[in-house]
This record gives structure tokens, sequence and C-alpha cells, in this order.
């Protein structure tokens, strides 16, 4: 219990020196145990689309109902609980805060923008997971999740699909490769992407409206390695690439970059 405290005093403290959080998604993660609690640093654009980039903090847990397949995990910002028991299959609500886009990015056009508020978003997530041999560290996993705006932000829906391929090295490290796939409807992409009349007005970009469609698409390699049975750190890496009307949109194009890459280190503990 003492090392779970000073794990989460870390974490507190942590969260408290940087100005931003990861994004929805942080580069790294621990699946295989049933408790587990810990947090990454790194770096991530200073918005998406963006090529400024800036530090973040990203907490990640999992608490798993005694004897039971059900849990609870935080990965980043989202809370995720699985209401299914059992060892493969994997569905129940998720709910999701969505950082918006303030006024104090770097860039000097985006800035300029009207800001966009952090939001809410509730749904559900559906996986699957496939056991290779008898190693329950060897195996791949599948997911798919759809997100509703509830925070009134966007008002709008998207939905990502994601699969993860673990492999252990030794006794001492597990492998990942993983990949990912966004899509979002009008609503969503002219809001994050867009660039309204005003919008044109005040930052001097062309006005610009985006359609629904995939939004990007990403892979993200990484590698645990357990310093003891309960000690584990892990590091990840993310590159995603803005697609279709994201990529086209100025603030992407003009004042930023399709190519967007988050880096992470981390520590955690598991019981």
């Amino acid at each position: 219990m003492r090392k779970i405290i000073i794990l989460l005093t870390l974490l507190t403290l942590l969260g408290g020196s940087f100005t931003v959080s990861f994004a929805q998604e942080g580069p790294i993660v621990i699946e295989n145990v049933p408790n587990v609690v810990g947090v990454a640093v790194g770096m991530l654009p200073d918005y998406v689309g963006s090529d400024d980039y800036t530090f973040g903090v990203a907490p990640f847990a999992r608490f798993t109902l005694p004897n039971s397949e059900r849990y609870f995990m935080l990965n980043v910002t989202e809370l995720y609980f699985n209401v299914v028991n059992h060892p493969r299959i994997r569905f129940g609500p998720v709910l999701n805060y969505r950082f918006g886009r303030d006024d104090d990015v770097d860039d000097m056009f985006v800035k300029r923008m009207t800001k966009i508020d952090d939001t809410l978003e509730a749904g559900a997530f559906l996986g699957y997971q496939w056991l290779i041999g008898n190693d329950k560290r060897h195996r791949f996993i599948t997911d798919v999740e759809v997100l509703f705006d509830v925070g009134d932000t966007y008002d709008g829906v998207n939905g990502t699909w994601s699969a993860r391929y673990w492999f252990p090295i030794g006794k001492m490290f597990d492998v990942v490769i993983g990949a990912a796939v966004q899509v979002a409807d009008n609503k969503y992409m002219d809001k994050y992407f867009g660039v309204s009349v005003v919008d044109s007005f005040l930052s001097g970009l062309p006005f610009y409206q985006a359609g629904g469609g995939a939004v990007n698409f990403r892979v993200f390699p990484g590698a645990v390695m357990h310093l003891s049975e309960n000690w584990h750190l892990a590091g990840g890496l993310r590159y995603q690439r803005m697609t279709e009307d994201a990529e086209d949109s100025p603030v992407v194009s003009m004042r930023g970059s399709a190519d967007q890459w988050i880096v992470g280190l981390g520590a955690a503990f598991s019981w």
C-alpha cells in the first residue's frame, strides 16, 4: 500500500507540473495484469494537427473486480467499464474527456481563432482477445469504440478501431505493435478542422468546411520492462497521419503538419 501511495503522489505532482495532458490515447499501456496504476510523461503536439510540441502527463490504471473478468480502466482521458465476465470478450460503457483548443497555442495564426471548449464524450466499446499458445503475455487484441459528444461542444460522433499484437521477449520484456483508425461525422470534423468565416477574419486563414470521414490512422510500437513482479517501466512511440479533410484543413496543411508524433516513458505498480 505504501508503494501505491508513493506512485499516486508522483502522478499528482507530475499532473500539476505540465499544462496539458496526452490527448485521448497515450503511447504506452499495460494490459495483462489485473490491477495496475502508473503515469507516463512525454512529448506531444500542441494541438491536433500542430507542428509545435509540448510536454504532457498521462495517467493509466486498471482495477479488476474480485473473482471476475470485469474491470475499470483509465487510459489517459478515457474511463472504461467492462461489464462482461469473459476471459476474451470485453464490452461496456466508456467516458472520455476531450481537450479543446485554447488561445495559448504557439502558432500565432491558430491562436487567434475561436476557442474550442473541452467536452465530455460518452459511448461504448467492444473488444476481443486471442491468446496465442498458453502464454497470457502472447496475445492479439482488437477493439472498436464509438463516442458521442454530451458536452455540447461539437454535438457529433466519432469512432475508433484499433488492434494490438503483444509478444514476450524473454522474461523481462513485453513488446507491442499496434494500429488504429479514427473516423468522425461532419460536426466533429468541422469543429476541430474547419475555419469559419469569423475564424478566417480573425486568423487570416482561408475559409474551410471539413466533411466527415477518416480523421487519421496511427501506429504505435511500445515495450514494457518488468523490473519485478510488481514494478514495471514502459515506453512507446505513436505516429499519427492526418487524412482526408483533416489533412487538407488550413489549420493542418498551412499552419501545422499532417504527421503527428507522441513519445512517452512511464512507470507502473501492479498487484
